[in-house]
């Protein structure tokens, strides 16, 4: 159960960040609601280990470079 938290803490932060900043179509605002969601988890207990919160770290990092590589946040011409 403890393989799931992890890979859980790879992949959710960074799709976050990714789906706020297509939603704001602004990467910064959608770091801060997603350090926001994950801060207000920390505090509430819901994370067992601190491997756990070091990966959502760098998964929050990840999903910002992906947003920025990607330019998600940028709005299409048709």
């Amino acid at each position: 159960m403890s393989l799931y938290w992890y890979m859980m803490g790879m992949v959710v932060p960074a799709l976050t960040v990714v789906i706020f900043s297509r939603l704001t179509r602004n990467k910064f605002v959608a770091v801060f609601l997603t350090f926001i969601i994950f801060g207000v988890s920390i505090y509430r207990g819901f994370y067992h280990s601190e491997w756990v919160i070091f990966i959502d770290s760098l998964s929050i990092v990840l999903g910002y470079m992906l947003v920025e590589v990607y330019q998600v946040d940028k709005e299409e011409d048709d």
